[in-house]
């Protein structure tokens, strides 16, 4: 049977997995106190235990409210006391009762930052292995034998709590540079009393932690460990020595989920790795590991294929798979596997939509605060279900069958086209060119988009695969849609390319012409620094040619933030790819390009220079107006250029807004 190893049940403790498909932990598990935002957030969670996963993990939940908490804003409550707070209890306790109706393990995870935290009022502080200032610039005290004791009971009794709550066990986070790595790590660690030096020193700490639990819940309740196979630092912990770890700790533990790197250096550690990691970055380390436990064990990062993980389980390396992102991404992930249709998942593109960084990591260009981060958390670039301010299973049956013209096969009209056919309307979509796909057929050259080209390809075959009528090599005119008598027509009719009045502009080819094949020479001059051009720009750096990027704003890629802005540059960085910020192109000729920045006025040489300056909506004024009194719903690129993200949510709200009771949905497209 196809994907047998990962579909496969799994003994873990005294519990069984109905797969080895475990949804890795998501959403910040106090965010349900605020009850504004507890619907999205436990549909956030219950929905891939819907989907037919093994074992879904509730996100971070820090084990006190002194030294552990990392987000201001939630009520403070003892977890020993939980009759101290019964509603936050309650809570928290309804996220095991949706995860668990589904006939999928619950686990809720707990953790302590250490070193990482950042103080959010007088009466908290940073503790860690050493006295130090860390990377966001606080002082850390070092830890005294009665911090480790009281933190070993923190952790006890937030395991305690969450058992009382219902869930079927809970998961320690001890890796990404929090308080087990901080200990573990010998380049973290700095003591010299009996919890520093060597490995059986530096594991006492973490190891007092996980006797404190397993004594606390007793020996049935399951107690998983996610740690560093590597923390990617030079001199830092190694698979081995965590091997060593675990064997260590086995007597108190029911799995162990191996991740990587540290919480300071996200991005560049793999913690969560961006488009230019390889995916499954962790399953090497993962197969050393488990070379010393009995345990089963498990990796996460950057995981979206389920082929991968039923090889890596079939070849011994791991016995489960981690999925973080890819949950948000398709939560029918399991599903789709069992139904023997993965080429139908929606996956993860790893572009950071859903976790952009915090402002602890040290991002101070995020459009949010901390507290805004913890409700933002879960948005998904390529599902438009993903964080919705209602519930898409509560949504009612569209009020009559509609005849709905899509102008546009891009991803926004795609997007429309399968979820109002899915409604139940008679769809047709219509595009001029002779494939679907819109402007990401770019993806099918791109070096660094196999991940944005395999989406794009999932769209297409959703349409194919619905009785959607698709004409290709058909332009949409006012007398075609006179003629075509649509009862909704959904506008997707996308961008195209903004051409500035710069001297000698057509001495250059347009970014998107050189995807279509337009010849470039060596050395590259790429007029316009934002995504585009630093994108286009990387994929000509890759494919051996020379490339100067010139911007005028401060900095490259603007319009980006956070960690993938970071992995952005970073790539860039490591490609050797030049970037001039604040400079102005003064004219192009066809050996270069006159610049001025703060060095004065210089020519640049080129053999080719391509233009990346933005686009603008194409102009469908006049198909609006042939559409006369019959609804029009504009999407995507249609309402001004942006990301994929765009282009799927309000495909996929204009479709359910088509002859909808509710009209709110309508609301939605028209504020995105």
């Amino acid at each position: 049977m196809a994907l047998e190893h990962i579909l496969s049940p799994m003994k873990v403790g005294n519990k069984t997995y109905r797969n080895r498909i475990v949804s890795a932990p998501m959403a910040f598990g106090l965010i349900v106190q605020q009850p504004e935002n507890r619907d999205f957030t436990y549909r956030k969670l219950e929905f891939p235990a819907e989907g037919g996963n093994g074992c879904v993990i509730v996100g971070e939940t820090d084990v006190n409210f002194v030294d552990a908490v990392r987000i201001p804003g939630f009520r403070k409550f003892d977890f020993g006391k939980p009759e101290e707070d019964m509603e936050t209890f309650n809570a928290v306790a309804e996220y095991a009762t949706r995860i668990k109706k589904h006939g999928c393990i619950a686990l809720a995870e707990i953790v302590h930052p250490g070193r990482e935290k950042v103080p959010f009022g007088p009466d908290e502080e940073a503790i860690g292995p050493n006295e130090e200032t860390n990377g966001a610039g606080c002082k850390v005290r070092a830890m005294t034998k009665d911090d480790m004791d009281r933190i070993a009971n923190d952790f006890a009794k937030a395991a305690t709590y969450m058992q009382k709550a219902g869930f079927d066990g809970i998961l320690v986070h001890g890796g990404h540079g929090f308080l087990f790595t901080q200990y573990l790590s010998p380049l973290i660690n700095k003591r010299t009393d009996e919890y520093g030096g060597s490995l059986e020193n530096r594991a006492r700490f973490p190891l007092q932690i996980c006797k404190a639990i397993r004594e606390a819940v007793g020996p049935d309740f399951l107690f998983e460990l996610r740690i560093d196979g590597t923390d990617h630092q030079p001199n830092g912990i190694t698979p081995d020595e965590t091997g060593q770890f675990i064997q260590w700790a086995e007597q108190y533990l029911t799995s162990v989920h191996i991740t990587c790197g540290i919480y300071e250096e996200s991005v560049k550690s793999g913690t969560e790795s961006s488009m230019f990691h390889e995916h499954g970055l962790n399953i090497e380390p993962a197969a050393i590991v488990k070379k010393y436990t009995k345990l089963p064990v498990g990796c996460v990062g950057g995981l979206n294929s389920p082929e991968q993980v039923d090889k890596a389980i079939a070849d011994g390396k791991i016995d489960f798979g981690i999925f973080g992102r890819q949950m948000l991404a398709d939560p029918q992930f399991a599903n789709k596997c069992k139904a023997g249709e993965p080429e139908r998942i929606r996956r993860c593109l790893r572009c950071y939509k859903c976790f952009p960084g915090s402002p602890e990591e040290g991002y101070d260009d995020l459009p949010f605060n901390s507290e805004q981060l913890a409700v933002y958390v879960g948005h998904c670039t390529i599902n438009p279900l993903a964080h919705l301010p209602f519930d898409p299973n509560s949504l009612a049956p569209a009020g009559k069958q509609a005849k709905v013209l899509v102008i546009g096969g891009g991803p926004a009209g795609m997007q429309a086209a399968v979820t109002a056919a899915d409604r139940g309307h008679k769809v047709t979509l219509v595009d001029k060119s002779d494939k679907l796909g819109g402007l990401l057929w770019f993806t099918d050259v791109d070096v660094d988009k196999p991940d944005l080209r395999n989406f794009k390809n999932m769209l297409i075959n959703e349409v194919k695969i619905r009785d959607i009528d698709v004409k290709l090599n058909t332009e949409v005119t006012a007398d075609f849609i006179k003629e075509f008598g649509a009862d909704a027509i959904v506008m997707a009719t996308g961008s195209v390319p903004a051409c500035p009045p710069i001297d000698g502009i057509e001495n250059a080819i347009q970014a998107m012409d050189m995807y279509a094949g337009a010849p470039v020479g060596k050395k590259v001059v790429m007029i316009g620094g934002g995504l585009v051009g630093c994108e286009a720009g990387l994929h000509l750096q890759k494919t051996g040619h020379e490339v100067t990027v010139v911007e005028m704003l401060d900095r490259v890629a603007n319009e980006s933030y956070g960690m993938y802005r970071e992995a952005l540059m970073w790539e860039m960085e490591k490609n050797n790819m030049k970037a001039l910020p604040k400079t102005k192109c003064l004219k192009i000729e066809k050996d270069g390009v006159t610049i001025e920045n703060a060095d004065g006025v210089q020519k640049l040489e080129a053999d080719t220079v391509i233009f990346a300056l933005g686009m603008k909506s194409a102009n469908y004024d006049a198909l609006k107006e042939a559409a006369g009194a019959t609804p029009v719903f504009v999407v995507g690129d249609a309402i001004k250029p942006g990301k994929v993200d765009q282009a799927t949510r309000t495909g996929y709200l204009a479709a359910v807004s088509i002859e909808s009771e509710d009209k709110t949905h309508v609301d939605d497209v028209k504020a995105f």
